[in-house]
């Protein structure tokens, strides 16, 4: 039988200078716009939120935005670690949670179980990479949404064509949900200073997951009831 790591991690956009330089040259006016009054009307109201818009985005993308918790729980332990960036870089955040889990590697088969996991694990790597972190020999490279080294608990319900949020698969499921806060705000909290905000959402959510896993677990008949 295979060991479960539950996972969920949370990202936040670019803040180096250079980068959303690069991003703002990128954002010109359109080019039905010929007359300097109206160009410069649009760089002065328009395009601040545009950039703003574009910098967001990088959350999504391991090139350019961050990991700034990560969080997860091995198998039934009682106890669910997250990591933060507040009190390390991240390339010692990705350091302190490979090292972590690469000892889970002589626990024989693993599965990696996350809602939209392919997302999470992507960003580690990309972020791995970027960083110079050796990631875990075990850690799966390529994710496939019905791999035998991967769990989506967003696809083994909604199937490949289809997406359900972790928020609306917990009502389905009678699961407590999110509460007032989600994914969309993260960034902001971060921001703000709100660290533990962000890292206790962390590790509700890799118990969403768990407790998700073990409902799809006893449907399957691989666990009982």
């Amino acid at each position: 039988m295979s060991h479960h790591l539950y996972l969920d991690i949370e990202t936040i956009p670019t803040s180096d200078p250079a980068i959303i330089a690069d991003i703002a040259a990128c954002i010109t006016p359109p080019k039905t716009m010929s007359k300097a009054e109206t160009i410069a009307a649009w760089e002065a109201e328009t395009k601040p939120g545009l950039v703003k818009e574009a910098v967001a985005r990088t959350s999504f993308n391991g090139a350019l935005g961050s990991v700034c918790v990560i969080g997860w729980a091995w198998d039934d332990e009682p106890v669910i670690r997250s990591l933060t960036l507040s009190n390390m870089t991240e390339t010692d955040l990705l350091k302190t949670f490979a090292g972590t889990v690469g000892r889970y590697d002589t626990f024989g088969p693993k599965t990696v179980v996350g809602h939209n996991v392919s997302f999470d694990i992507r960003f580690l790597w990309q972020r791995a990479i970027v960083l110079g972190v050796e990631m875990p020999s075990w850690f799966p490279r390529d994710p496939k949404p019905w791999g035998k080294d991967t769990f989506d608990t967003m696809t083994a319900f909604a199937g490949t064509q289809d997406r359900i949020s972790l928020g609306n698969l917990c009502k389905a499921l009678g699961i407590p949900g999110k509460d007032d806060f989600d994914g969309s705000m993260v960034a902001d909290a971060w921001a703000t200073g709100e660290v533990e905000k962000v890292a206790s959402y962390c590790r509700a959510d890799v118990e969403r997951v768990r407790l998700i896993h073990r409902k799809m677990m006893i449907a399957y008949g691989e666990i009982a009831a």
